[in-house]
């Protein structure tokens, strides 16, 4: 097995702050972890392979501390740092809620977007909000579809460089909006961890000109393990967000932020929004490692033929037989998942459940599960591939071919549609027509164009 380490962050366990359960209280059943049982899978944030298990049970109990990880409260005052002090379900931002997101990055003109630590905002939002969005407390949300316009654009340009069915998921998926059952979109955002942002900065890839130069002699690979650019290697996530009514925001079935939605009135206030979908993307030197969660009450799997759909759902209404499931734009929508979650998931996300119910009791990362898992059985280096790179990416070979959400890739929910199979195809940002490729990441497609009479940045 070529998967290196390097591909999950190791950092210091945290521990949770909880009371020893009473003497003959319930305990959850241990789930072993590609059969292996000590202490895993811990509710601790904690970035390593567990203990060199290469199967999908292995990944996705790493996957879980991950998600626990980049949950966790974090530091005030400093981004992308969990605070030790806090317990597990505190309030406040998380730790993936102080990266920067790739508005943040990828700035109007090719700015330069300066020091990891420092946000630049547009002179329109007010002081006292640019602050709460500084720290992750105040989301900006204005992306209704999964992949953003700009960057689908760029993917269209390689035209028939492209497997068209594999262009067409990616059509869909960004093309369509999702709506909830009120009737209200579903927002998206995608946010870096320190490692890959001053990979971006340090090498100038935040200007659309300098991408083009840089990957004509050197492939874009993201930073893994420890390098020039960090500790622990790149991490990129993207979050799926849902409106909340009264009801749901008081449920404490989701984990929530005040947001602020683009396009409406300058003077609207900010909603509470939900989170509904969440994607991670560790990348390694080769296919990286891919696992998708979501808020368990989303959609129903697609049930076997006869038998009724009951329950309440985020996004289906078992009261409109007649609706059409899984249609782009439909308003409201009815969604529905068309595979199941993975079969090493049932178990390991109840274990996880309960453990985070028994230390945090009020969290509502208690009502999460992980999906489905992405990694490859062999390596590709595709930093060995010769520059230029246009043509996809190494798919590698994954031990399952179809990984989805049901509200990140809702209207391409077919056999062979994944994470591997879509990101593969990600370009610089460019309009040439066979543009060179990126890492598995979608996010330099975002990048601008500085003015005409402005110089490249200069390597660093």
């Amino acid at each position: 097995m070529a998967v290196r380490h390097g591909i999950l962050i190791a950092l210091g366990a945290l521990a949770l702050t909880a009371a020893t359960p009473a003497l003959g209280e319930s305990q959850p059943s241990f789930v072993g972890c590609g059969g292996i049982r000590p202490t895993k899978p811990k509710v601790e944030p904690i970035f390593q392979i567990s203990n060199g298990e290469f199967t999908n049970l292995g990944f996705e109990c790493q996957m879980w501390q991950n998600f626990i990880y980049v949950n966790w409260p974090a530091q005030p005052g400093l981004r992308g740092v969990p605070n030790k002090q806090a317990p597990f379900g505190a309030t406040g931002p998380t730790v993936w809620e102080t990266y920067k997101t790739i508005d943040q990055v990828f700035l109007p003109g090719a700015a330069n977007p300066g020091s990891w630590d420092v946000i630049k905002h547009p002179a329109t939002l007010a002081a006292k909000l640019s602050a709460q969005v500084s720290s992750g407390s105040l989301r900006v949300l204005k992306m209704d579809s999964k992949v953003s316009r700009a960057v689908l654009a760029n993917v269209a340009r390689q035209g028939a460089s492209l497997d068209p069915t594999v262009l067409n998921a990616i059509t869909q998926a960004a093309g369509g909006t999702l709506y909830d059952l009120a009737g209200n979109p579903v927002y998206y955002e995608v946010a870096m961890n320190r490692d890959e942002y001053e990979y971006i900065v340090q090498n100038g890839l935040y200007n659309a000109n300098t991408q083009a130069t840089f990957a004509q002699t050197t492939d874009i690979v993201l930073p893994s393990g420890k390098t020039q650019y960090g500790e622990y290697g790149a991490l990129e996530v993207k979050a799926a967000w849902k409106i909340l009514n009264a009801a749901e925001a008081k449920s404490g079935r989701f984990h929530t932020v005040q947001a602020l939605i683009q396009g409406t009135s300058a003077l609207a206030p900010a909603v509470t929004v939900g989170l509904v979908g969440f994607h991670m993307y560790l990348p390694n030197i080769g296919q990286g490692v891919w696992a998708t969660f979501a808020q368990i009450d989303n959609a129903p799997v697609v049930p076997i033929t006869g038998l009724p759909i009951t329950g309440t759902y985020n996004f289906y209404n078992t009261k409109c037989g007649g609706c059409p499931v899984n249609v782009e734009n439909a308003n409201p929508g009815q969604v529905m998942q068309m595979q199941p979650d993975d079969q090493s998931t049932p178990q390991l996300n109840a274990y996880m459940q309960a453990q985070i119910k028994l230390k945090a009791p009020k969290s509502p990362w208690q009502y999460y599960k992980i999906v489905n898992i992405q990694w490859s059985q062999t390596t590709d280096d595709i930093g060995k591939i010769p520059a230029p790179s246009i043509k996809p990416l190494p798919y590698g070979k994954p031990p399952n071919d179809t990984v989805l959400n049901p509200v990140l890739e809702t209207f391409i929910q077919q056999p062979g549609n994944s994470c591997l199979a879509c990101h593969r195809t990600a370009t610089i940002a460019s309009t040439a027509a066979n543009p060179p490729m990126t890492a598995y990441s979608f996010v330099f497609g975002a990048a601008q164009t500085p003015p005409s009479n402005q110089q490249l940045p200069a390597k660093q």
